[in-house]
């Protein structure tokens, strides 16, 4: 029922964002996007692996393990920043 709502809207140019589904939806992305691929999250996350690695609270296949998952979730966020992927075309706008 919305979904008909919001494209009926859009066709007729109006924009109602409080109930706009699709504006909604675009904020939740965006919100997503900026929590998983912030590069500077990534790393204090490596850094505080690494404090836990250096204060024997993690043993070193656990550290190794972490570390390595951490570093490609870095690699994808500095790719994902050069490619500029939270950008995006307003088809229906």
């Amino acid at each position: 029922m919305f979904l008909i709502d919001d494209i009926a809207l859009r066709a007729l140019g109006i924009s109602i964002p409080s109930i706009d589904m699709f504006w909604t939806i675009e904020q939740i992305y965006k919100f997503a996007y900026k929590e998983m691929y912030n590069p500077e999250k990534i790393k204090s996350q490596i850094k505080e692996n690494r404090l836990l690695y250096e204060f024997g609270e993690t043993t070193r296949d656990e550290y190794e393990r972490t570390n390595s998952e951490l570093m490609y979730k870095l690699r994808l966020a500095l790719k994902a920043s050069e490619m500029d992927l939270g950008q995006k075309t307003d088809l229906l706008g």
